[in-house]
């Protein structure tokens, strides 16, 4: 007879997969915004502390988030069960008491939603940030001397190597190409692509519009100066929602990598 260990869980496991969970508007890591206050585990059960920028944070944002919270710690292994407590918010109960107990959004905030659902909320969000995603990689490879013509001709493909710590290596016309700096801006554009839903044959374009129509080379100028003005406002709500955190819970923001540090104990 095989004896079956339980699975162990810890508390970096847990924060390593919250790292996945990004704030829906920003497209950030909750945990590099500073929004994760702490994390207890007591064996198959986990609770999450998570606190906004400020009291008023729109209900259906937060619950998003929280909701996201719990989802992507039930998948650590060995977690049966997550409560996920929002701090000082002004909704802070009911939010905590019905992410927790997996309630919808309209059962805790009837006539709220406008007709929206969260799932609505989050395709929105998506393809913001695919939006901001593909125009830091689609100016990047123009700086980097692709003429328009050779960007929107790209296919998957062409996409030969994201993990390469020199570059990321494309085909570009036939010939390969390392183009320093690249990889990480191609992978988190391919991750946004893939949640987007877009066609993932070897064939299809690399860049495309939100319905994953081609775009014309002609076209590209218009279609980048229209991603630019979004990836701005994320940017900047970004930095405003990491002041906010900083001032209101005493953080400071580490100047490389952007993310607030605990300079005192909330309270």
């Amino acid at each position: 007879m095989i004896e079956v260990v339980p699975t162990v869980v810890s508390e970096q496991a847990v924060l390593a997969a919250l790292r996945e969970v990004n704030d829906p508007e920003l497209d950030e890591s909750l945990v590099d915004l500073g929004f994760l206050h702490g994390v207890r585990v007591d064996g198959e059960r986990v609770e999450v502390a998570l606190r906004l920028p400020t009291f008023w944070c729109a209900p259906n944002f937060a619950y998003l988030m929280a909701h996201d919270v719990r989802e992507q710690a039930l998948r650590v292994p060995g977690v049966r069960q997550v409560r996920v407590v929002l701090k000082d918010h002004m909704y802070a109960d009911e939010i905590t008491e019905g992410v927790s107990a997996n309630q919808p959004f309209d059962a805790v905030f009837p006539g709220q939603a406008d007709g929206v659902d969260l799932d609505a909320l989050r395709d929105l969000f998506r393809a913001k940030a695919f939006g901001m995603r593909q125009e830091q990689l689609v100016r990047f490879l123009l700086g980097a001397g692709l003429t328009d013509e050779d960007v929107v001709s790209l296919q998957l493909d062409d996409v030969l190597d994201t993990t390469d710590q020199s570059g990321l290596r494309l085909r570009v016309g036939g010939a390969e190409r390392l183009l320093s700096g690249g990889a990480a801006l191609a992978r988190a554009y391919l991750v946004r692509r893939r949640r987007m839903g877009l066609d993932a044959h070897g064939s299809a374009r690399l860049v495309t519009d939100l319905a994953g129509a081609p775009i014309a080379s002609g076209g590209l100028p218009v279609h980048l100066d229209r991603a630019r003005r979004q990836r701005i406002s994320m940017t900047f709500n970004a930095i405003m929602c990491r002041g906010l955190l900083a001032t209101r819970y005493g953080l400071d923001t580490d100047r490389e990598s952007g993310t607030n540090v605990n300079r005192r104990e909330a309270t």
